[in-house]
């Protein structure tokens, strides 16, 4: 699994951030079973899990990743909360193509920061890590990533649906107080030679600045 630089002036794919993450902590992913060998491929808080099929063999997989803590969700969610594009995004249904830089300005690693943070287990007899049928469902999890990315917050312990019920109500723009009273037109009304509009401005301006 090697890292593929991305086309002039598209962002990186999910399955090539993780392909490069792996790559820069030095887990090296061998060639394997090919991705049609993995079946039950499971992403869930802190753990991925999925069995390879060699020949007439079945081999239990399972990759853990440790789970935010609250206090690392809390200033996610605030991070994601006070950008406008992954913000939207999200309400889209999509990731922010750079909402794992998002997540680093704010203390956190969305993928493994060093080789030890992937707890990797096979059931399998070998005992390199990652054996072959470990590295089948690393390819098969970064493939997963590009179907849904939101599966990158999953392993590390929020599902799409809890964030967004974690995510504050957005503050509404003010509105210029002179541009939301001009929207009213002249009025015919004047207070000591001068129109309304001018004699409000201040007030309203007071009253939206609460």
């Amino acid at each position: 699994m090697t890292g593929r630089p991305g086309l002039p002036g598209r962002a990186r794919s999910w399955s090539q951030r993780f392909a490069d993450r792996l790559e820069a902590i030095g887990a090296t992913v061998p060639p394997g079973p090919p991705a049609a060998g993995v079946t039950g491929l499971e992403v869930e808080a802190g753990a991925v899990t999925a069995r390879v099929r060699e020949g007439q063999a079945r081999y239990d997989v399972r990759i853990g990743l440790a789970e935010f803590t609250p206090a690392q969700w809390t200033r996610a969610v605030r991070a994601v909360g006070a950008d406008p594009d992954c913000r939207a995004r999200l309400l889209d249904n999509e990731l922010a193509p750079d909402a794992e830089d998002l997540f680093a300005r704010a203390g956190l690693r969305l993928f493994p920061a060093r080789t030890p943070d992937l707890a990797m287990e096979c059931s399998c007899p070998d005992w390199a890590l990652p054996c072959a049928h470990l590295s089948a469902v690393l390819r098969s999890l970064a493939d997963a990533f590009d179907a849904d990315p939101y599966l990158v917050l999953t392993w590390r312990g929020r599902t799409r649906e809890e964030l967004l019920k974690e995510l504050p109500p957005a503050v509404p723009r003010r509105e210029p107080a002179d541009s939301a009273l001009l929207l009213l037109g002249r009025p015919a009304i004047t207070v000591r030679g001068r129109s309304l509009t001018e004699v409000l401005g201040p007030a309203y301006e007071a009253f939206t600045g609460w």
